[in-house]
């Protein structure tokens, strides 16, 4: 039977204690673009809002709000169009979107929303999506050295 390391304590009496202090979430985090073809890293670098930026947790706790609202007036959760659903997630990706550097276009949230919105650069809103979602992308040391 396999033993399962995350219930099972340490045997290994010398080890240390792991330090949960010694790392924090980052409000903001810089997100490499890859090429779209070859998968090699750009120059273009895209910094997003982290889980705890407060323009993203507004947005995320209002869209939660929103669903809960929904579900107590009608007792029943209620199945969104998928085309709402993915002008909400552009709403959320150029929010997110703190700027860039690095790109040929200049960076504002108009440009943003034309990149994300634009299906022939799908590619893009996919990188920048899974930035968004990597909440170990947003995880930093915060210990000296």
């Amino acid at each position: 039977m396999a033993s399962n390391p995350t219930t099972q304590p340490s045997t290994d009496a010398a080890a240390e204690p792991f330090d949960i202090l010694a790392f924090e979430d980052a409000e903001a985090a810089d997100l490499r673009i890859k090429h779209p073809i070859t998968g090699a890293p750009t120059t273009m670098v895209v910094q997003l809002a982290g889980p705890e930026h407060p323009v993203r947790r507004r947005i995320v706790l209002a869209r939660q709000r929103r669903m809960r609202a929904q579900l107590a007036q009608t007792g029943e959760l209620q199945v969104t169009d998928p085309e709402e659903d993915e002008l909400d997630e552009l709403e959320l990706l150029v929010a997110c979107t703190l700027g860039w550097r690095g790109a040929a276009q200049p960076y504002s949230p108009a440009a943003a929303r034309d990149a994300f919105n634009d299906p022939r650069r799908r590619w893009l809103r996919d990188q920048v999506q899974r930035g968004l979602k990597d909440r170990q992308f947003f995880t930093r040391s915060c210990v000296p050295g």
